[in-house]
Order: C-alpha cells, then sequence, then structure tokens
C-alpha cells in the first residue's frame, strides 16, 4: 500500500515538474501565430506574419546562419578534441591523469560569465573581439566537457576484447583505434555531437562578450531584442528554435541508433574483426 501511494506521488510529482517545462511552450507558441500588432495570449487571430517577417529580415537571417556556422564547427572541433581526450583519460595510465581531467571539465565548473570574461581579456590581445573566430574557440571550449563525459562513460562501458582481438591478430594500436573502437563508440560520439551542436547555438553569454556587429549569432540578437524593443518577432524565433532543436535530437537519435545497428551483427553480438597481416607478413 505504502509504495503504491509513493509511486502515485512521484508520478504526480514528476508531472508537474514536467508541466511546469512544458508550460512556457504552451505559450510562446500559440502566440507566434498571433494576427495582432504585438504579443498577446491567447491570440484573438491566427496569422503567419510574424514567421514572414523572420524570414523576410536579414537583421534575423544573418545571425541564424551565423549561429548555425559556428555551432556545426563547434560540433566539429569539440567532437573531435573531446573524443580524443576521452580516449587519453579513460586508457591513460599517466601521472597528472586527474589533474588533466579536472582542467578539461573546468568550463563546465566555472560560471559561464567568468569564462566568458577570461575569455574576453584573452581574446582582446590577440583583437579577435567581435569576430567569428572568438565565438568559434570559446563555444568549442564550452562543448568539449560535454564530449568528453559522454564518449569516457560509453569507454568504460566497452568490450576491449574486439579491440585486444585486432591486436593479437597484427593491428597497431592507430590501426584498431580507427577500425575497431571508433566505430564502436558511434553512437556516443553521434550524440555528443548533438548536444555540442545545440549548446553553442544556445549559447548567449559568450556571444554577449565576445560578439559584436560584425559576429552577431541569433541568441544575441534576441537579447538586444528583448532589452531594447518588443518585437513579436521574437516569438517566431522562439518557436522555430524549440522545433530545430527537436529536430536535432530526433536525428541524432536516428544516427545513433543506426550506428548501433550498424556495428553489430543480426545476433546483437559486436562485429567480427577481420584478420589483418601482421609485421612478418604472415596471416
Amino acid at each position: 500500500m505504502g509504495r503504491g501511494v509513493s509511486r502515485i506521488a512521484l508520478r504526480a510529482i514528476a508531472g508537474l515538474v514536467l508541466a511546469f517545462l512544458l508550460l512556457p511552450l504552451v505559450i510562446i507558441v500559440p502566440t507566434s501565430f498571433s494576427a495582432s500588432a504585438y504579443m498577446e495570449f491567447p491570440p484573438r487571430g491566427l496569422s503567419l506574419q510574424w514567421y514572414r517577417n523572420y524570414f523576410a529580415s536579414r537583421a534575423w537571417i544573418e545571425p541564424t546562419l551565423l549561429s548555425v556556422r559556428v555551432a556545426a564547427l563547434t560540433a566539429i572541433l569539440s567532437t573531435i578534441v573531446g573524443t580524443l581526450a576521452a580516449i587519453g583519460l579513460v586508457r591513460g595510465r599517466f601521472r597528472g591523469r586527474r589533474v588533466l581531467e579536472f582542467f578539461l571539465l573546468s568550463p563546465m565548473i566555472v560560471p559561464v560569465i567568468v569564462f566568458a570574461i577570461g575569455c574576453y581579456f584573452l581574446f582582446a590581445r590577440f583583437k579577435l573581439i567581435d569576430t567569428p573566430a572568438a565565438l568559434y574557440l570559446s563555444h568549442s571550449i564550452v562543448a568539449t566537457p560535454l564530449v568528453v563525459i559522454i564518449v569516457g562513460s560509453a569507454l568504460r562501458t566497452f568490450d576491449r576484447t574486439v579491440e585486444q582481438a585486432a591486436r593479437s591478430l597484427g593491428a597497431g594500436y592507430a590501426r584498431a583505434l580507427w577500425y575497431v573502437t571508433i566505430p564502436l563508440l558511434r553512437p556516443a560520439i553521434l550524440s555528443a555531437a548533438a548536444f555540442a551542436f545545440l549548446t553553442s547555438f544556445d549559447e548567449v553569454v559568450l556571444s554577449v562578450f565576445l560578439g559584436g556587429p560584425a559576429a552577431m549569432t541569433l541568441p544575441k540578437r534576441m537579447w538586444d531584442n528583448v532589452r531594447h524593443e518588443i518585437d513579436p518577432t521574437i516569438t517566431a524565433v522562439a518557436s522555430i528554435l524549440i522545433a530545430g532543436s527537436i529536430v536535432v535530437l530526433t536525428l541524432g537519435e536516428l544516427l545513433r541508433r543506426a550506428a548501433a545497428q550498424s556495428s553489430a551483427n543480426p545476433d546483437g553480438e559486436p562485429v567480427t574483426v577481420k584478420r589483418t597481416r601482421s609485421s612478418s607478413g604472415t596471416e
């Protein structure tokens, strides 16, 4: 009886938390279709005027394209660096490994505004403020810890017997890593890349400190819009961002599942390793 009451209470609390998180969506999305000249909820009429205004305005489209470019390059850079770092931290046995791990994860621990101020003074010396390069570098630093955590968790549950089999058949460490380990880690790597993309695309604090007229991202454009004017177009932009996040996460999950299926045989076992030539030339 007590267990049943606890389960009902837990589900009720989870439902309330979910409703609290979804409540802004219930307000923003209908408001974006309002036919009024200002934001109102509930809308008295339906119209696509704010979506047309968004797609017809260079002031909105150019920051969107820049955010997509920054997020895409951030996902690539952080995934490469984070994957290699995760492999080194999980597999490596060297002095100072814990210190290095803490250093790589520190961007998640340090408050983002403190990190942004530090990046501002550092990049100002190299005259990178108000350039896309500052956004590429800072966003990649922030997204890399996510990749390290996700790929590192996958590595800790990784069955090393397949890799050891490849090594015993003559494959070197780099060859076994590229042809065996990386393909089996592909689901985790794709998930990490998707989260890195969304982390960069949604980052506003770094964009405020490091961006400017020549490097205006979409979150910064939205921030300036809220501060200086109340343009209902922002509701359409917010709805598009919500849909885009859902699409990116869904696509990442589909790619992860496809990669997981391709790395296993029909019986669900890991792929077999083909025998490679040893250094002596025998098979």
